[in-house]
């Protein structure tokens, strides 16, 4: 048999054991330890699965994945998350949609402290989920603004999924880092006039708050210097060349676990560690998975002939990217958006480049993909993570509610994919 339909044949094992239900770690590392044994035999495939873990989980790149997951814990225990909320609150209430645009912007400042956007959500559904009801907002609206602003913590740094996409991609980490600064301010950005001409078109999905005085908005700011302070540490870090990525979430961590000490409360620090600790594992079993599964497409050969099948295609390359986001679009219904980076990049990246994209503006557009993905059914993760946090909160009517920011985001790409220059202003202003 030849081995592209060797791999071919794996592809098609692999997703009737995802639709199946069976976890994707477990899944694609029996289908790729099957398919090495059918390529290679059954010594070599055992040789090659057996050191994939720690060939690969212990590359010094990877440390910055549970140092960004442990800042972002011990910034939810520092207060962080429910000062950044109350400062946009009293500044933004007072506007059409105020306390949901406030929600936005919670969101967006916790993100610079948390890569993860499941715990994101889980976290600020926690803190604004009460106000937004207590004002009597829309429930679809509320679950929504939640959901969505989740997704923020995908984009702007510290990101766990650029930190993933850089290490398949072989690209800087630091430089995708500071890429999705500015699309994640575009982001929450549109999101907020998108939250704002509805709210004003149709007052009744909820009021804008009054009473709020200039001195109650400048005392506000005082609850802000911690968020400030670990962007300034970990971003600034990085832009100068101060300190590499992982020297950055290890300050990082170092700085929040700091914040927090103060108002820790007794086992506060174990519950971070023991979250931390159970993320890690969860991603690493995922990475270890898919890697074998791609070890193996890479003996199949698969990768490199569907990369000249698209370069061999007499089609603008704008039509062949498109078709590629559109697929992770589909792709978002089903997978996580680690499995999903860790399965198809090392399949279309050499398609992507060999058309002359930017591997890096690449990596920005696809992970805007994946977040899109983390609200939209089946499987949106924030949707069903909100759904924990809320359980009066029916999960159709978060779906629902996350309808319009779903719309918000494809323009986005559009945006993105028209005007790349947005994504590499940064990466290009550190390289100078």
């Amino acid at each position: 048999m030849e081995p592209i339909t060797v791999g071919i044949i794996g592809i098609l094992v692999l997703s009737v054991l995802l639709v199946s239900g069976m976890r994707i770690a477990y899944a694609t590392a029996l289908c790729g330890l099957l398919g090495l044994w059918a390529l290679r035999g059954y010594e070599p495939a055992a040789g090659i699965a057996g050191l994939m873990p720690y060939a690969e989980s212990s590359h010094y790149s990877l440390l910055v994945l549970p140092l960004f997951v442990l800042m972002g814990y011990l910034a939810h225990h520092a207060g962080i998350t429910r000062n950044i909320y109350w400062t946009a609150r009293q500044w933004l209430g007072h506007l059409p949609g105020g306390l949901a645009i406030a929600t936005i912007f919670g969101c967006a400042g916790f993100a610079a402290a948390c890569g993860a956007s499941t715990a994101s959500a889980a976290v600020m559904g926690r803190v604004s989920l009460p106000e937004l009801k207590r004002f009597g907002y829309d429930e679809k609206v509320a679950a929504g603004c939640v959901a969505a602003g989740g997704t923020l913590a995908t984009m702007i740094p510290p990101s766990v999924i650029m930190v993933i996409y850089g290490f398949i991609a072989e690209q800087s980490i630091g430089a995708l880092l500071l890429a999705g600064i500015l699309p994640g301010l575009l982001q929450a950005g549109s999101y907020s006039i998108m939250l704002y001409l509805r709210f004003r078109a149709n007052p009744q999905l909820g009021p804008s708050i009054s009473g709020i005085d200039w001195s109650e908005r400048v005392k506000s700011l005082r609850g802000t210097w911690g968020i400030f302070a670990l962007i300034l540490i970990v971003l600034g870090g990085i832009y100068t060349g101060f300190a590499t990525p992982t020297e950055a979430a290890g300050i990082g961590a170092f700085g929040a676990f700091l914040m927090a000490l103060p108002r820790m409360r007794r086992g506060d620090l174990k519950t971070a560690l023991r979250e931390t600790a159970r993320t890690t594992a969860m991603m690493f079993a995922i990475i270890i998975g898919v890697l074998i599964f791609v070890r193996f497409l890479a003996f199949s050969g698969m990768p490199a002939a569907l990369a000249d099948k698209v370069l061999d295609l007499e089609v603008n390359r704008y039509v062949i990217l498109i078709a590629i986001l559109a697929l992770y679009l589909v792709l978002g219904m089903f997978l996580d958006g680690i499995g999903m980076l860790l399965l198809t990049i090392p399949i279309v990246l050499p398609a992507v480049t060999g058309l002359g994209f930017d591997p890096i503006v690449f990596g920005v557009l696809v992970v805007r993909m994946v977040e899109i993905g983390l609200i939209t059914p089946p499987v949106g993760l924030n949707a069903f993570v909100l759904k924990g946090v809320a359980p009066e909160i029916p999960i159709g009517n978060i779906f629902r509610g996350c309808g319009w920011f779903v719309v918000v985001d494809l323009v986005n790409v559009a945006i993105l994919v028209a005007f790349p220059a947005i994504i590499l202003l940064i990466p290009n202003a550190m390289m100078q």
